[in-house]
């Protein structure tokens, strides 16, 4: 078996896994790539900590670990900081360890469900290297990055619906845009999966990248989830072969 086809072998079968689980807590969010509108609360902290991984034949790209800090000022107001170390694996060459871009962002929830029918957010961000040796190292994009996407979100019953869009700009390169669509479904009161298409595309919504990726949540304590999810790329805007993605990680909560 060649190692594309152990990847979607391992993939396909997560996924049938998921579908075969009976009537736990979906929505966007890690480990789910698209976002959606929900904040920590008042003074209170969702901290992501994990290892997320990116593989294409012959090379491993690993965040280890990958960190993901939050803060509730207010109940519709949050602060993140995301960063950490990484390292590449080439098979024809050692460990290319630095750190990956790091993001600072601000999200605001305007509209509640229990007041408008769905909540609604708005999440601007800044993407920025610390140091050009990553963008060098191949670990991180050139260029400082801006996004401004919104996000919407629906509960039906045990089923969770959330969408994101907006525009994705930077100093180096062109414009794009970045969509997303999760649907989530609790299989019982601590344990949720999740179900994204996620993607980016020009401006003119040509040369765009897809990926198919499902998710986990199984919540241990009050403060303490497990979040896992497994992916891979649909479509590659440059004609480079499709990636395999995963995240594992703990979602602290206090």
């Amino acid at each position: 078996m060649t190692s594309d086809q152990l990847r979607w072998t391992v993939f396909c079968a997560l996924v049938l896994c998921l579908i075969e689980l009976k009537p736990v807590l979906g929505q966007g969010g890690p480990p789910m790539i698209t976002d959606d509108p929900g904040t920590p609360g008042n003074g209170k902290w969702e901290n992501n900590i994990a290892i997320a991984f990116s593989h294409v034949p012959n090379e491993w790209s690993i965040d280890a670990p990958g960190i993901d800090l939050n803060y509730g000022l207010g109940d519709q107001i949050q602060l993140t900081l995301q960063g950490g170390p990484a390292v590449i694996k080439r098979s024809d060459h050692g460990l290319i360890g630095g750190l990956v871009g790091t993001e600072a962002a601000v999200k605001w929830r305007f509209l509640d469900e229990e007041k408008s029918g769905f909540d609604v957010s708005m999440f601007p961000r800044i993407i920025f290297n610390i140091t050009q040796s990553s963008v060098r190292r191949g670990l991180s994009e050139d260029g400082t990055r801006f996004q401004i996407p919104f996000q919407a979100a629906k509960t039906f019953g045990r089923w969770h619906l959330d969408g994101e869009f907006g525009p994705l700009t930077s100093t180096v390169g062109r414009s794009n845009w970045l969509y997303g669509i999760v649907t989530g479904f609790d299989l019982a009161k601590t344990t949720g999966i999740m179900a994204e298409l996620h993607g980016t595309s020009r401006t003119n919504f040509s040369r765009d990248v897809l990926v198919l990726n499902v998710g986990v949540r199984q919540i241990l304590t009050q403060h303490c989830v497990l979040i896992g999810s497994l992916g891979h790329e649909l479509r590659e805007a440059n004609n480079e072969p499709l990636a395999f993605i995963g995240y594992a990680g703990v979602q602290l909560l206090y």
